[in-house]
């Protein structure tokens, strides 16, 4: 009797011990998760705050190559450095711009490279 008294409280107290240490580490496992939507919101605004960046970025360079067409509109030619001053951005911005926008099929380069460079709005195609 003595010993299945010892053998009952030995289960019961393991019971006890096991019932604590699930408690605790279901307590760290919602700590843990607490955490872990807490980083996810924070990457997504991170994110979102990227995704804002680029597209203003993207709007910037946009206006910025539609003010080249204006000016070509106006002048006829334009020069790298003539870009860059009215843009005011560097000559390898300039050129990079004026890049995307032969590329584009917009404008087209004339001479062959160096300084005398200049470019002009290319000609349409109505006869189609």
């Amino acid at each position: 009797m003595n010993s299945f008294l010892i053998f009952i409280s030995g289960i019961i107290l393991g019971a006890g011990v096991v019932w604590v240490i699930l408690k605790r580490r279901i307590k760290e496992l919602e700590i843990e998760l607490k955490r872990t939507e807490r980083e996810k919101e924070e990457q997504a605004k991170i994110v979102s705050g990227f995704e804002d960046f680029n597209h203003q970025q993207e709007e910037i360079k946009e206006a910025r190559k539609q003010k080249v067409l204006g000016e070509l509109a106006e002048r006829g030619k334009i020069k790298t450095n003539q870009v860059a001053d009215l843009l005011e951005v560097s000559r390898a911005t300039a050129f990079r711009y004026l890049e995307e926008l032969e590329k584009e099929g917009k404008i087209e380069q004339i001479g062959a490279f160096g300084r005398n460079v200049e470019y002009k709005l290319k000609a349409v195609n109505t006869s189609a």
